[in-house]
């Protein structure tokens, strides 16, 4: 479970901004996760939520994540759609294969609440 090693790089960036910034502690923090990320949503609240206690700053941290859909541009057609599947997905208007992928693959915080 790769998430785990991913919660704890970011709890503990989360307690470093903390300590820069002289916080009390952090109270929410809100992310995004790209459908076609490689990470499980789920996996990655359980470690949060798990392993958030190690961090003193950050143990009642509320955790909210926003997941983002596969989103495509077709480059021969220039259609922009979203589709579930990550297999093999084709223009849903000319059935082309020339995709560019859009989003789909972030990890990135959005914002932290902190209090101070």
């Amino acid at each position: 479970m790769h998430e785990t090693s991913i919660v704890i790089g970011l709890l503990q960036s989360l307690s470093d901004l903390a300590d820069r910034e002289n916080a009390k502690k952090i109270t929410k923090v809100r992310i995004k996760i790209g459908k076609l990320s490689g990470i499980v949503v789920d996996s990655f609240q359980f470690a949060f939520d798990t392993l958030k206690g190690e961090f003193k700053k950050i143990k009642d941290a509320e955790l909210t994540i926003e997941e983002t859909p596969a989103r495509y541009r077709c480059n021969d057609c220039k259609k922009e759609f979203e589709i579930d599947s990550v297999y093999f997905p084709e223009c849903p208007q000319c059935n082309s294969l020339n995709l560019s992928l859009i989003s789909g693959e972030e990890l990135e915080v959005i914002d932290v609440e902190i209090e101070v």
